[in-house]
């Protein structure tokens, strides 16, 4: 398998030895029976499942392998990824800084023994592991363009691409882009972050 520096958050089997390129349409995020993530080829990699303050992330074997749970009192808009055991392990804290004209996300990535559900949130002393960063957002809030890096070395780990796109499946709708994911990264926990920036973008410019 090709090595990447990217931890691993939602599964090792999510790590691939090669590149996987997935759709989404931006309208899925806000339908609250949630939505199918394909592959470029229609067949399906993963089911979420939408509600208020979260959501669930599936396998195609129906299996509950995360949870998106958006924090309900923070400055920043900041959620939570859970998995494991019962899905009480908190494995990253995702948050998105303000007052910059590209948004960008910071990821937070924790090692065992890990913090639960109830434990407070403490990354003051953490540097990001992962930076989720715009590349082009207009005035309607519209992101085309977003990469996600290593916060330490730069290492790109997945790219969201709306031109990318309409040249690999050919679509002409602002609303349907390609995530595709570098080989070795765990393309759960990339799709849970792509999940997390559109919804949280989306959220500020309704501030």
């Amino acid at each position: 398998m090709a090595m990447s520096s990217c931890p691993v958050v939602v599964g090792n089997e999510f790590c691939f030895d090669h590149e996987v390129q997935l759709q989404m349409k931006e309208e899925w995020f806000y339908n609250f029976g949630g939505f199918t993530v394909k592959d470029i080829y229609g067949k399906d990699i993963f089911e979420v499942r939408n509600h208020i303050f979260s959501h669930e992330l599936f396998d195609m074997y129906g299996r509950k392998v995360a949870e998106l749970v958006r924090k309900k009192f923070a400055w920043r808009i900041t959620y939570h990824i859970y998995s494991g055991f019962e899905m009480i392990q908190r494995r990253a804290t995702l948050h998105l800084r303000h007052f910059e004209f590209r948004k960008k996300g910071h990821v937070y990535i924790y090692q065992p023994p890990y913090a639960t559900r109830d434990d407070p949130t403490n990354i003051d002393n953490m540097e990001p592991d992962i930076i989720i960063k715009s590349e082009n957002v207009n005035f309607f809030q519209l992101i085309s363009e977003v990469k996600m890096f290593s916060g330490g070395t730069g290492e790109e780990y997945a790219e969201i691409s709306k031109d990318r796109a309409n040249a690999v499946l050919g679509e002409t709708s602002m609303q349907t882009y390609l995530l595709t994911v570098k080989p070795g990264v765990d393309v759960g926990l990339m799709v849970m972050c792509a999940l997390f920036f559109n919804i949280a973008v989306k959220q500020e410019g309704r501030r």
